[in-house]
């Protein structure tokens, strides 16, 4: 594959990334408010899991395509999945790498249902980590842009 066609699908997935921020910040505007203290509703359990959702798919396109991705265009070793994260912090994109591994393993709580007994405080975390998500996501593209890969 020349450097030319990896730099494409690179491009096409920061897109797909964009497009899944973009349903992820209508998700957590609407669950931002809801208050975890109390019985929740039919309606905002929807929310709530539409957001872990969202969540889970954007985590799961930012470490697996995206930073993957650019370690393949900057010639990096990919064969570690560790050295993919902590690349991400020495880019600056994170302040700790263990952020995206903590991100990543609530994905993987979610998408496989671990959690029916915690499901508030999964939800919790999910609000929490949401707006760092989004941070790691706006320093990464102002990287790429600074890179002209895109």
């Amino acid at each position: 594959m020349t450097r030319e066609e990896i730099k494409k699908i690179f491009c096409e997935n920061l897109n797909l990334l964009e497009k899944n921020v973009k349903w992820l910040l209508k998700s957590y505007e609407k669950a931002k408010n809801i208050n975890l203290d109390k019985e929740l509703s039919e309606e905002d359990l929807e929310v709530l899991e539409t957001l872990s959702n969202r969540f889970g798919r954007t985590v799961n396109i930012l470490i697996n395509k995206i930073l993957r991705g650019l370690d393949i265009l900057e010639l990096e070793d990919i064969s570690r999945k560790l050295d993919i994260v902590i690349r991400a912090e020495k880019r600056g994109f994170v302040d700790d790498y263990k952020i995206l591994i903590k991100m990543k393993d609530l994905r993987n709580e979610l998408v496989h249902e671990y959690i029916q007994e915690n499901l508030i405080e999964k939800f919790a975390e999910v609000l929490e980590y949401t707006p760092k998500l989004l941070d790691i996501i706006n320093k990464l593209n102002s990287y790429v842009k600074e890179m002209k890969y895109c």
